[in-house]
């Protein structure tokens, strides 16, 4: 399936394949849509668990979203271990990585490099926030996101309290770097999310040191964020405010 969609949007208008070598070595690959070929605002998306660039672009075509966009040119990198990347996906290397799509994402010669947003959904919020600690951008939306891997591993097994955190492998400490992002933060999340605890994104959402939102959903489900009546034009007006930077 990943190389069928590869070739259909590889065909399409728009769309591109893009790879780059990161100062780490690393080779990292991706796509980039740009609905014009003209100098606009950037979105740099971080999707979910097995989510690859591929899928993410397939599913903002297949349901209507890209008009929710407009203006805006839209990268996504693929994890490591996904898609075309070598390697395994460690929150750490995810860390390393989300600081070199933002350094490559800067020298693309239609971004405008002074009006780039973060946006992230579950576990690519990680890599939003972490980003947006580091870099400087213009917005930040996070879609089902978590203050850190403990409160994920706690809501399978709640057990990982005490000595017994040395065993989360992936610690995703978005809390830890929330306080140093200074940017507008949209944050949409799921009461009824049985994946990440709202109660951890709410968690979240009190951290940051900007403008921020939290857009509660009464009954949205993990899966069902994107679909639930009013997120996308939340998404649009936020994608349209005026910029403001850390």
């Amino acid at each position: 399936m990943y190389n069928n969609l590869r070739i259909l949007l590889k065909g399409k208008p728009g769309y591109s394949e893009i790879s780059f070598e990161a100062d780490n070595g690393k080779t990292y690959h991706g796509m980039l849509y740009q609905a014009a070929d003209v100098k606009a605002p950037l979105l740099i998306h971080f999707g979910g668990n097995g989510e690859c660039s591929y899928i993410d672009m397939r599913n903002r075509e297949v349901n209507n979203q890209w008009k929710y966009f407009e203006g805006y040119h839209q990268l996504s990198v693929d994890y490591e271990g996904y898609g075309l990347n070598e390697g395994s996906t460690h929150y750490l290397n995810m860390y390393e990585q989300a600081l070199a799509v933002y350094d490559y994402a800067v020298t693309l010669p239609n971004a405008d490099a002074g009006h780039i947003v973060a946006m992230g959904y579950s576990l690519g919020t990680g890599s939003a926030v972490y980003m947006s600690a580091n870099r400087p951008v213009a917005g930040l939306i996070l879609a089902a996101p978590y203050a850190n891997g403990y409160d994920l591993y706690n809501n399978v097994i709640p057990a990982f309290y005490g000595p017994a955190k040395a065993l989360v492998r992936q610690k995703l400490p978005s809390d830890r770097y929330a306080p140093d992002v200074t940017c507008p933060v949209l944050v949409i999340a799921g009461r009824k999310d049985e994946v990440v605890p709202f109660s951890s994104s709410e968690r979240l959402s009190a951290l940051f040191s900007g403008d921020t939102e939290l857009m509660a959903l009464e009954h949205a489900s993990h899966g069902s964020i994107f679909q639930t009546t009013g997120v996308m034009d939340k998404i649009k007006a936020f994608l349209e405010r005026p910029p403001t930077y850390n």
